[in-house]
């Protein structure tokens, strides 16, 4: 065959291929909208007495009991309305909502759907046991945060945080951190709700091998003020391989830090240093109040890097009397400028 001839016919796949594709993305959306429409028909007498319920409207029981009483091919229909609802609602309506998932065997279903072939059906199944509290579940929760699905492990951080237990935080941070990862954001979320119980865990984290764990642990460690952490934190900024981990460490010392920890955000702005962590050590010294500063900061002003200027200016806004000094004995330049612009309009003297 000639090299035309093999052109042509590499084309010719490409071209079945996009045809195969575009059918199959046709088809799906057909398909999920036919469901859809059947699911709201299915669930459409109901919806007086599941807005009721939702809305704490329902005093005497008597719209949970209807609820409770559908049966046939509508009951699965109204039970994904009724999870839909539960993650917008606390309370007496949350536990009304719950009540009718258990009494339509959904709860009690959920822990056999974990092992679901059905990835749907999994995650489904880790978000109703997180709904309605089954603290029980907790070890299969757990266990879920390494399914193959990337939705399933999100379904179940976001079940452990509404669980709210803190012997869950260990585990969950390494889950952020394997290979088979839980997105930070959603594990940080889930880690705040479980308390001041995860203390112990976001030191241990802070030492793992994981990064991504190390991160989210000097995150959470300032963003909760867990004054556990501070040594670990203050270890993190000065030795860990990863820039990440010490900028995040270095806005946690910002918002708990003590004034000794000053030199150690100072040294973090070297010339030397990545411009991330520079940054990031310059703001923290802000946060930090500390009028110790002023002289390392001020020093910043004239940085070729504008940025962390500019934040250096900032920081000796936030440093009171001292700062504000300091600012307006610098050689003007457009960080400075734009600094003293903000205090104008901040009502200061500068």
């Amino acid at each position: 065959m000639s090299a035309r001839g093999v052109l042509w016919g590499s084309c010719a796949l490409v071209v079945l291929a996009c045809l195969a594709l575009l059918v199959l993305i046709v088809t799906t959306k057909l398909t999920r909208t036919r469901r859809d429409r059947r699911t709201s028909a299915l669930v459409a007498p109901h919806r007086t007495d599941l807005l009721a319920v939702a809305s704490g409207e329902d005093q005497d029981g008597v719209h949970r009991d209807a609820l409770i009483a559908v049966d046939g091919p509508a009951r699965d229909a109204l039970d994904d309305a009724v999870v839909d609802l539960l993650a917008k609602v606390r309370g007496v309506p949350a536990e009304e909502l719950a009540s009718v998932l258990l009494a339509h065997g959904a709860v009690d279903r959920a822990p056999h759907d974990l092992k679901h072939h059905n990835t749907i059906r999994r995650a489904r199944a880790a978000h109703i046991l997180g709904l309605c509290h089954v603290g029980a579940a907790l070890p299969l929760i757990v266990d879920a945060l390494r399914d193959p699905a990337p939705e399933v492990r999100v379904a179940a951080t976001r079940a452990l945080g509404r669980l709210g237990e803190p012997s869950a935080a260990p585990p969950l941070l390494a889950a952020a951190g394997a290979e088979r990862a839980v997105p930070a954001g959603p594990a940080a979320d889930a880690l705040e709700q479980m308390g001041v119980g995860i203390a112990d865990a976001l030191r241990d984290g802070l030492l793992a091998t994981s990064p991504t764990t190390r991160t989210v642990s000097a995150y959470l460690s300032g963003e909760g003020s867990f004054t556990r952490s501070i040594d670990l934190l203050r270890l993190s900024l000065t030795t860990d391989e990863d820039p990440l981990v010490r900028a995040t460490s270095a806005v946690a010392l910002g918002r708990m830090g003590r004034a000794g920890d000053v030199a150690v955000l100072l040294e973090g702005t070297g010339e030397q240093q990545p411009s991330g962590l520079r940054r990031a050590c310059a703001a923290a010294l802000g946060d930090l109040g500390d009028p110790s500063a002023v002289d390392g900061l001020r020093e910043l002003l004239a940085d070729p890097d504008p940025r962390l200027a500019e934040i250096a200016a900032t920081s000796l806004l936030r440093l009171g009397p001292a700062g504000r000094a300091a600012l307006d004995g610098a050689p003007t330049n457009a960080s400075v400028e734009s600094a003293r612009a903000v205090a104008r309009l901040q009502g200061s003297p500068s």
